[in-house]
């Protein structure tokens, strides 16, 4: 049960740098810009385990889609279907389902936000609790 080609994506808290790490390359993650040690992924690490950044052990996984994009979609099909008619929005409707069968699953890290791509136990993870999340954010800020 190895890893999956999986992939990281991780904001530094020193720097603020953006970045996919995979995690095939090495199983320690440092900083593209400052070097800072960020975690570290062991060989047969999976989403059972705590996240390699915060040591979390709660996930939730969403459509691994580009939000920005997913709006203007919604924003572009609404002006479409006043300026043409309303059967245009089935056609969304239509695309939206389409991209939904489609578009793969990220788990996502209630406490550090880290994205985590290819690794087992994608399945068992729910979808999004706000209840979850407001755990997590009351936590950090009696912590700061």
């Amino acid at each position: 049960m190895g890893i999956m080609s999986g992939s990281l994506a991780y904001e530094c808290d020193t720097c603020g740098t953006f970045k996919i790490y995979s995690a095939e390359n090495s199983p320690e993650i440092n900083c593209a810009s400052c070097d800072k040690k960020l975690g570290t992924v062991s060989e047969n690490w999976s989403l059972e385990n705590s996240c390699p950044f915060c040591n979390c052990k709660s996930y939730y996984k969403r459509k691994d889609f580009n939000q920005i994009l997913g709006a203007g979609i919604i924003i572009l099909g609404g002006i479409l279907s006043i300026i043409y008619n309303y059967f245009i929005l089935m056609g969304f409707a239509l695309l939206d389902v389409l991209l939904y069968y489609i578009v793969p699953d990220v788990a996502v890290c209630y406490q550090c936000s880290a994205e985590l791509r290819g690794f087992h136990g994608m399945e068992k993870l729910e979808v999004f609790d706000h209840h979850t999340a407001e755990l997590y954010q009351y936590t950090q800020n009696e912590e700061a």
